[in-house]
């Protein structure tokens, strides 16, 4: 099966714009999941979520969310003040430098992608490739913001 882009955006270094398709290195797909099940018959059980203060099931319509600043103070937000604060996905990836590898923290390697050059973007990302010839061990430094 051909692999499927997760997000198309636009990679740039300085007055070069290139369009490209973003793609998981890896297939969460293949992931086994398991679900929890009654030792004794067998049928799948179900989550709740409890009051811890009056030991009670929560419905889902009641929960609201909240920040905890201090122990066991919260502040609780809107739906419509969440939507607020998040951040626009400009689908824009700008490289500031070029560093050396180890230069970056491991931390950053959580999860893997690759790019691929998407329509009319052929030529300018074999440009950006070519800045990381195989051996020299460079990356780029980019900032993106792909989802609100």
């Amino acid at each position: 099966m051909a692999a499927r882009s997760i997000a198309s955006l636009t990679v740039s270094f300085g007055l070069v714009s290139i369009p490209v398709k973003l793609y998981s290195a890896t297939e969460a797909s293949r992931a086994i999941s398991f679900n929890l099940l009654h030792k004794t018959c067998g049928s799948r059980l179900k989550q709740q979520y409890l009051c811890i203060k009056e030991e009670v099931p929560v419905a889902r319509e009641d929960m609201v969310k909240g920040y905890e600043f201090a122990k066991d103070q919260y502040v609780v937000f809107s739906p419509e003040e969440l939507k607020a604060m998040e951040e626009a996905g400009t689908h824009m990836a700008e490289i500031t430098e070029f560093v050396p590898i180890e230069a970056v923290d491991p931390v950053y390697f959580d999860k893997a992608y690759y790019l691929a050059p998407d329509k009319g973007g052929a030529k300018p990302f074999a440009l950006l490739a070519s800045a990381f010839p195989p051996g020299r061990g460079r990356a780029g430094h980019a900032a993106a913001s792909l989802c609100g």
